[in-house]
């Protein structure tokens, strides 16, 4: 039987008197698009930043490929194979598309980047996942389509094995959107598994195979696609 890429078991995150999730559980699988849907403030964005390590849950467990996931660590996060896209973008303006994509992501030992090899692999991605963007051109010249394509090449970059997408078509034209979609079948026929978050019903049904319902920080319903 096939393992999941992510388990998450009983999470609960309060702020003050305010339950954001409330014993939330389920798995992903390999290869698999969860969407979750739910209007603004049901929970679904403090979920995620658990899962990546922004917020510590205040009961509950996550497991990434079989292995516990520290709370409230970033860094292990990401060394475990998990990759946001949040809605707000983390890009230098003044940097280039390398330079945002690679930079930090050398060894520590290394004086210098590897603009070659960095430039070659940044192409080798944008072709294989139909990400299309030139990786020396600054940030500022970008379309936000341009610039949500360099947040999922980062990810990807750091060999991000489950990408969480936030509200992405928010930001998009519905040709962007299209786009998008096509590069989650892509992403999905290479083995990632991708969870979706959206409050747009037939955007959730076009994308994903399995619909997770929050409402009120509950997980309140579930189902195929």
């Amino acid at each position: 039987m096939t393992a999941p890429v992510l388990r998450i078991s009983g999470v609960t995150k309060r702020f003050g008197p305010l339950v954001a999730n409330d014993s939330i559980s389920f798995e992903l699988m390999p290869g698999e698009v969860i969407a979750l849907l739910g209007e603004n403030g049901a929970g679904k964005t403090t979920l995620m930043n658990i899962l990546f390590g922004h917020y510590v849950a205040d009961e509950g467990e996550v497991e990434a490929f079989g292995r516990p996931l520290p709370p409230g660590d970033l860094s292990a996060a990401l060394d475990a194979g998990i990759g946001m896209v949040h809605q707000h973008f983390t890009l230098a303006d003044n940097m280039t598309v390398l330079e945002n994509i690679a930079l930090g992501t050398q060894s520590p030992w290394s004086l210098r980047l590897d603009r070659a090899g960095a430039r070659n692999r940044i192409r080798t991605l944008s072709r294989d996942f139909g990400l299309a963007v030139e990786p020396d051109r600054t940030v500022s010249a970008l379309s936000v389509g341009e610039r949500q394509r360099v947040e999922i090449l980062k990810a990807l970059y750091r060999d991000a094995r489950i990408l969480i997408l936030d509200e992405p078509t928010a930001v998009l034209t519905p040709q962007e959107t299209e786009a998008l979609f096509r590069t989650l079948k892509m992403l999905v026929a290479k083995g990632l598994s991708v969870i979706f978050i959206s409050h747009k019903l037939h955007e959730v049904m076009a994308v994903s195979g399995r619909v997770l319902v929050l409402r009120g920080g509950r997980l309140s319903g579930e189902r195929r696609t």
